[in-house]
């Protein structure tokens, strides 16, 4: 089946897929750059740290929300 056949859907999964494919790797090789070749690395390594316990205060945070929030079961 040629691009110009294939359903907008297939399209619009290679396109995803493209980008999921280009992005990350170009973020992993920035970050790999300035975590050892630069003085930055005690910055980024702060920050890292910074978003991933951000990520994971913010996904326990939802929970118990949600929890909290929810109506009572009978």
């Amino acid at each position: 089946m040629s691009e110009a056949n294939a359903p907008t859907g297939m399209r619009e999964n290679r396109i995803i897929g493209l980008i999921l494919l280009v992005v990350p790797s170009f973020f992993f090789i920035v970050f790999s750059y300035l975590l050892l070749f630069t003085h930055w690395d005690i910055i980024v390594i702060k920050l890292t740290l910074i978003i991933i316990i951000g990520i994971i205060m913010t996904v326990l945070v939802w929970m118990g929300y949600t929890m909290a929030t929810a109506p009572r079961g009978k």
